[in-house]
């Protein structure tokens, strides 16, 4: 970390000038979760750090035009504890309450956690589960980014080096519509061994008339599990077929043998995990016709 600059930007504008400036050899820090524990470890070379936590007006959680947004400096406990997310789209207090331990959830950023894309990240997850709408800014212009297709691999995103996410808004669900989501880790505070996201939307006479599932931890990235998605369209949402989309899903997965597990053993975890957040989204899809 010898000779690592510190830049403390007051304004997005000041800050995307500085990525656009050093590009690949600057990082930003918002929760610095993440970004600490590789700088004490020395993965990367970065030459400067952009310290965010000054910008005024990026620390919120809010409904607005069908859309929860969250700005960037709203930390995971924000989403956690907000009334709006609870009401509109209570997946992502799901999410945000069980994101490592007390204190990474107090200091990190789940727009933070979007754009860093660790493999094992649980915001990444429910980004691509339900499409968000990802917003970034460089030094010229404003543009917006699909969760749905954000992601490509380990660590890798459609953000370029010299972008800042600013927000990330996701949908409010409907009547009709639900989501879950499951993870396992060892312990708490761990990294996940296995994630997966589930989304239905029921028709008026109780069919499945669209899902999703995505897998995380499994492989390099936030994987769309589509064939498992299809065994559910324009069925009834019983338990067996609930089940029998469950056991596609780990039929499709693809993780490796490690210090974690054996890849039987993480397949087996998925299909549960599948089942169980299968049954929170149909469960909140239903509550909510």
């Amino acid at each position: 970390m010898q000779g690592l600059k510190y830049a403390n930007p007051e304004t997005v504008e000041e800050a995307c000038t500085l990525l656009r400036d050093h590009g690949e050899d600057a990082a930003i820090l918002s929760g610095g979760q993440s970004l600490l524990p590789m700088l004490r470890q020395r993965v990367g070379s970065y030459d400067k750090v952009i310290d965010i936590n000054g910008l005024p007006d990026l620390e919120y959680v809010r409904e607005t035009d069908g859309e929860i947004r969250i700005g960037c400096l709203s930390r995971h406990v924000d989403v956690a504890s907000s009334s709006v997310v609870e009401e509109h789209c209570p997946i992502l207090a799901d999410v945000a309450a069980e994101i490592g331990d007390v204190q990474v959830r107090n200091r990190g950023t789940f727009c933070g956690a979007v754009a860093h894309a660790d493999p094992s990240g649980d915001p990444p997850v429910v980004a691509t589960l339900l499409d968000a709408t990802i917003v970034a800014r460089n030094a010229d212009e404003k543009r917006t980014l699909s969760g749905s297709s954000f992601y490509h691999g380990f660590y890798e995103t459609d953000l370029s080096k010299d972008e800042l996410v600013t927000e990330v808004r996701f949908p409010v669900l409907s009547a009709g519509e639900g989501a879950g989501f499951e993870k396992y880790e060892p312990t708490e505070g761990a990294y996940p061994v296995a994630t997966v996201g589930a989304y239905l939307s029921l028709a008026d006479d109780g069919r499945i008339e669209n899902a999703t599932l995505v897998t995380g931890a499994l492989e390099a990235g936030p994987t769309p599990m589509d064939d498992a998605a299809e065994v559910l369209e324009d069925r009834e949402p019983t338990d067996d077929v609930l089940t029998e989309a469950a056991e596609q899903l780990g039929e499709d997965t693809m993780p490796v043998d490690d210090f974690e597990g054996s890849a039987a053993f993480k397949t087996n975890i998925s299909k549960k995990l599948a089942k169980d957040a299968l049954q929170t989204a149909l469960d909140r899809a239903e509550n909510e016709r």
